[in-house]
């Protein structure tokens, strides 16, 4: 994550070379992660702490040094659309297919354009777009599609009274991604449980008509991914 200066300083970069804006990871820190920048793509310029020691009182002879803490301007960083490499979230699914899904469920892929890395993926309207780099994908992936499914994205044109609060809805989208990943024998229940426990804080169960349409979204998006294409 980085701050706001740097965040807007990446973004006015990215769109005054036309680069889609994304993640950004310096040339080694994208190799850590298994992908590589492409040949003469020039690095983005941010705003780096850089940390100095300066000797005091030089006529005494005394040896003290003051640590000093100042600002320069750096081209260390690339953005996700400079690199290259494996795609996870792309992988195939034994007994899924995600393409045969979100063709199924009207659902189209975004473009991932958030600078925050830290974002594992976010759902638009009647699309998702996945971190190309995030921890779980095939997670992310169904928590996204339950999203669009349980019709929270449409939300956004509600009144506050009408809309679901937004534990709920992270609450449902989780429980979508947990029977599907259990469903198919994926990773990342662990995960899927600890991030319920935070939603729900004090709740002791989700709400019933919430458990209804968690089984109804999980059946609808198992059901889409595992018929075979014609």
């Amino acid at each position: 994550n980085y701050s706001i200066g740097n965040a807007l300083l990446a973004l006015s970069q990215c769109v005054q070379r036309k680069l889609t804006p994304g993640p950004l990871n310096t040339f080694k820190g994208w190799q850590e992660l298994g992908r590589y920048v492409k040949k003469g793509e020039r690095a983005l310029t941010l705003c780096m702490p850089v940390s100095a020691k300066k000797k005091i009182n030089p006529e005494t002879k005394v040896e003290e040094e003051h640590v000093l803490m100042y600002f320069v301007y750096r081209p260390n960083w690339f953005v996700l659309s400079q690199t290259d490499g494996d795609m996870p979230y792309v992988l195939p699914t034994p007994g899924f297919e995600f393409d045969t899904a979100l063709n199924k469920l009207d659902i189209q892929r975004l473009e991932f354009d958030i600078i925050d890395g830290n974002v594992q993926g976010f759902a638009r309207d009647r699309g998702i777009a996945i971190n190309p780099v995030a921890q779980l994908p095939h997670k992310t992936t169904f928590h996204e599609l339950a999203h669009i499914v349980l019709g929270h994205t449409q939300q956004a044109v509600m009144v506050e009274s009408d809309a679901t609060p937004r534990s709920i809805r992270e609450v449902e989208a989780e429980s979508v991604a947990l029977i599907c990943c259990e469903a198919l024998g994926l990773p990342g229940i662990a995960y899927c449980r600890g991030y319920l426990q935070f939603w729900l804080r004090d709740e002791k169960e989700i709400p019933a008509q919430s458990a209804q349409r968690i089984f109804c979204a999980a059946t609808a998006i198992l059901k889409a991914g595992s018929e075979t294409k014609s």
